[in-house]
């Protein structure tokens, strides 16, 4: 009779499937390819962003791909849910198997089973049982001793719980993996900015959402030192004011890595910023001919002799550490605009916007700051992360995991004394260890020794 083929079942395959190790490879790779495409092409930018880099043709294919909002897509989503799938396929495979293990502790049976490392011989009328005992304890720690057929056991098991090590880093993960998924989708990520003296009942999500607040927060006072006249910033804090239902709860100040907390979110000093309270004062020089004009924000002047314009951009209070500056918009005539910071310390330099490194000034005119009134904002990440307490879990049951798993290795030791008809003692070293194998010779050799030193001559 031919003999019939065996097909495995679907849900053996099926299972086998998702606890393979090629299926955890497999899906990390595809990761790894979509972090790389979430990194090269700019997220959450409107569709003709896309098609200007990219050209109409790719622009648009990445726009409706979803490579756009790619840790939003199926193509990160997909992947992440099935390695959390093929992660809890894992533990539920091999934790029970693991803990069980765990619990079973070395047995005397299982003891003499183990392979032998060396014998050591003590003559008639020399009970070794003290020395044995010695050496054991200070090689090993506590060994436990029983009488097994005339026999003197010894034995002992080291890093029995290891097994447990790998299924608790998979639990860990599993908690990372569900705390940033809760964040991502339950949480709120967003960005205030306040105007000095100015309270704030809203702040911004995204690129146009504005999520309204429950309370109202006031920018009381914004301040920042330098480490140097124009040099860097050294620190800037904010202080707060926090208002519900027309009275003050609470006041605080948010420095850079010390947040502060109100009504279920944490402000995180981000930046900071600066803008014109009035009109900028500039002296504008053409050869002989010196006029000072105001800059409103953004409306352009008639500059003497009619033969261009000049309009405020931008005001900042230490651009790039040169000082107070401001950006103008400069025009000759029908020509293209050209833009530049001039600064209040660097009279006759300029800074072009794309480059760095200060240059003259362009054109036939020259312009020297006279006065720059401005005014700090301050700067906010709003954030409310309801999935932090599971990524904390993850990492504080990765610690024992990793230490279980790698530093608690599996070493099963046993000493077994007989006694000879002839009275004399025979001891016969017994020991396995799966991992670190240099150790245990090591150890053993180290045992050897020092249960033969005890040997009368």
């Amino acid at each position: 009779m031919p003999a019939t083929p065996i097909h495995s079942k679907p849900k053996s395959w099926l299972w086998g499937t998702l606890t393979s190790i090629r299926l955890t490879v497999f899906l990390l790779l595809i990761l790894a390819a979509v972090a790389v495409i979430g990194t090269v092409v700019p997220q959450n930018q409107p569709l003709n962003q896309y098609v200007r880099r990219f050209g109409e043709v790719w622009g648009e294919l990445l726009w409706r791909g979803g490579f756009t909002r790619v840790y939003f897509s199926l193509w990160f989503l997909g992947p992440i849910s099935l390695l959390a799938v093929n992660i809890l396929a894992c533990v539920v495979h091999g934790l029970p198997r693991a803990v069980k293990r765990a619990l079973k502790p070395l047995t005397v049976e299982a003891a003499l089973t183990l392979p032998e490392r060396g014998r050591v011989t003590w003559p008639a009328g020399v009970d070794p049982q003290p020395l044995v005992s010695a050496t054991l304890s200070r090689e090993l720690g506590h060994c436990r001793q029983e009488t097994f057929q005339d026999q003197e056991i010894y034995f002992l098991e080291r890093g029995r719980c290891r097994p447990v090590g790998p299924y608790l880093i998979h639990v860990a993960l599993l908690l990372i993996l569900a705390g940033g998924l809760i964040g991502k989708f339950w949480g709120v990520d967003g960005r205030l900015a306040i105007d000095q003296g100015e309270a704030a009942g809203a702040f911004q999500v995204g690129p146009r959402v504005e999520k309204p607040l429950n309370f109202q927060v006031r920018l009381d006072k914004f301040q920042v030192s330098f480490y140097e006249p124009g040099g860097s910033p050294k620190e800037f804090r904010s202080d707060l004011t926090f208002i519900k239902d027309g009275r003050e709860i609470s006041r605080a100040t948010c420095r850079v890595n010390a947040p502060v907390s109100f009504g279920g979110l944490t402000f995180y000093q981000s930046s900071y910023g600066s803008q014109a309270t009035g009109p900028v004062r500039l002296r504008v020089q053409q050869g002989d001919l010196s006029q000072t004009v105001e800059l409103p924000y953004r409306r352009p002047v008639d500059l003497a002799g009619g033969e261009g314009k000049v309009w405020l951009m931008q005001v900042d209070g230490n651009h790039q550490g040169y000082g107070p500056a401001v950006l103008i918009a400069f025009q000759a005539g029908s020509d293209h605009p050209m833009a530049f910071w001039i600064f209040q310390n660097r009279p006759g330099l300029a800074k072009s916007p794309y480059h760095p490194g200060l240059v003259k000034q362009p054109g036939v005119y020259s312009f020297t700051v006279e006065s720059i009134p401005f005014g700090y904002f301050s700067v906010f990440q709003v954030k409310r992360d309801p999935g932090v307490g599971w990524v904390y879990a993850g990492f504080l049951l990765f610690l024992p995991g990793l230490y279980l798993a790698f530093f608690r290795p599996v070493e099963r030791w046993a000493l077994v004394l007989a006694q000879t008809p002839q009275g004399k003692w025979q001891g016969r070293l017994l020991g396995a260890s799966p991992r670190r194998r240099e150790e245990f010779a090591a150890r053993q050799e180290r045992l050897l020794m020092e249960l033969q030193r005890g040997i009368p001559s």
